[in-house]
């Protein structure tokens, strides 16, 4: 029995096959078997496959119909033997001592999973291969380390590769068919199945940057799986008791949701499916009693509506003024709002109620409103009494002058309603 299973998913992968089977063979850790997935390719993909697999007996093929990467996966868990198991991607090179390391330090950390660094990269760097000196240490799986973790964004749980894990710790939790971002979900339930993670501090996994891949392309609705995985881990990490980092991820849910409201709406122009995904958002988080920043909020609503969120930003503002200006701010800004950007001249005296000559005329142009008196009578606190009347003027007014206008009546501007 080999003491490592490196399963590869395979689909349309004819370009970067043979560089990911080769740096996969030429490991300095010779006790491994590679299950290689044909997940239904179009392309000559499954022929290499077979052809790898009558040059070298660690290899095996499985060839199936297009399920997608989380059915190929689960397929090769079924088929897979050895204790250990190591998951590479197609488009993907490991280090040739990769697997040896990986190994190393799970047994020297005593710990049920071990995970290298990345090279996440379009194209591969230069000192890839160069050789690596073996240094590790370890992780407890604990809230505080995985907030942390996740706080200088290195949270490890958002992919399977560049990991070896005990196949127990596996078996706990397998992907869910016919998903993307499946390993999302799938990596937190085997962090704390683990409870312990090895780290060794090299770049062991050239991630290729593929935009042609589903992760890196423009939007799809594929990608709405990705609301799909962050639900899943929210749930689990609530029911782990895990609740800061749930809030931590609630957090991502809010923006995911934004994204992929205007992915649909503006990208796909799927307006109604765009608001469907929004109110499914806003339920999630409600159900969930979650909280998201303001700003989230603010950018999901300009999403889902971006008309509607013109009425919104004057009516946050007026909010604003209130709590910090009083309703005297408020006022001062609805008079300036209404003049047409003209400031009241209203100014209300600090030390008496007002006064008539510290009264505004400046009612906006063309206020004049079919059947409605536009005058306006304000009492103030010494008893005086003012009425102020429509500044529209007399040529633009469509309504005759009244006939007690006249030097005998209220101040009047304009038409004298």
């Amino acid at each position: 029995m080999p003491k490592i299973s490196v399963i590869v998913p395979v689909y349309k992968a004819q370009a970067y096959l043979e560089a990911c089977v080769e740096s996969i063979l030429h490991q300095t850790e010779p006790d491994f078997e590679l299950i290689l997935v044909d997940d239904g390719s179009p392309d000559g993909s499954g022929a290499m496959c077979d052809r790898f697999a009558a040059q070298d007996r660690r290899v095996s093929v499985i060839h199936q119909e297009n399920q997608g990467q989380a059915a190929a996966r689960n397929h090769a868990l079924e088929q897979a033997s050895a204790p250990w198991v190591c998951f590479v991607d197609s488009d993907d090179l490991i280090h040739p001592q990769t697997l040896e390391l990986l190994y190393q330090a799970a047994r020297q950390e005593d710990a049920p999973m071990s995970m290298a660094k990345m090279a996440e990269q379009a194209q591969l760097p230069a000192d890839f291969f160069r050789p690596r000196t073996f240094a590790s240490h370890s992780l407890g799986m604990d809230e505080q380390t995985l907030v942390d973790l996740h706080d200088r964004d290195q949270y490890p749980a958002w992919v399977a590769c560049a990991k070896l894990i005990r196949r127990d710790v596996v078996d706990s939790h397998w992907f869910c068919p016919g998903r993307v971002y499946e390993d999302n979900e799938a990596v937190c339930h085997w962090i704390l199945a683990a409870g312990k993670l090895a780290v060794v501090e090299e770049d062991l996994y050239f991630y290729r940057t593929n935009p042609e891949s589903t992760t890196q392309s423009g939007f799809s609705r594929k990608k709405l799986d990705y609301l799909w995985a962050l639900e899943q881990i929210i749930r689990f990490y609530g029911q782990a008791s895990y609740f800061r980092l749930r809030q931590r991820f609630a957090q991502r849910y809010g923006d995911a949701v934004a994204s992929a409201v205007r992915g649909l709406g503006q990208e796909l122009e799927c307006r109604r499916e765009a608001l469907a995904v929004y109110r499914a958002g806003c339920r999630f988080l409600k159900k969930e009693q979650l909280t998201i920043s303001r700003q989230t909020r603010e950018e999901m609503l300009d999403a889902a509506h971006p008309k509607l969120i013109r009425l919104y930003w004057p009516l946050a503002g007026a909010v604003r003024t209130l709590k910090e200006g009083g309703i005297a701010g408020a006022w001062r800004k609805v008079c300036a709002h209404l003049g047409n950007g003209e400031t009241s001249s209203y100014q209300k005296s600090s030390t008496t109620a007002g006064s008539a000559e510290n009264l505004s005329r400046s009612w906006p142009r063309n206020a004049c409103k079919a059947g409605k008196n536009s005058a306006r009578t304000m009492r103030f606190g010494s008893g005086t009494r003012k009425t102020l009347t429509c500044r529209t003027p007399r040529s633009m007014c469509a309504r005759p002058m009244r006939p007690d206008a006249g030097p005998s009546s209220p101040t009047m501007y304009g038409c004298g309603r």
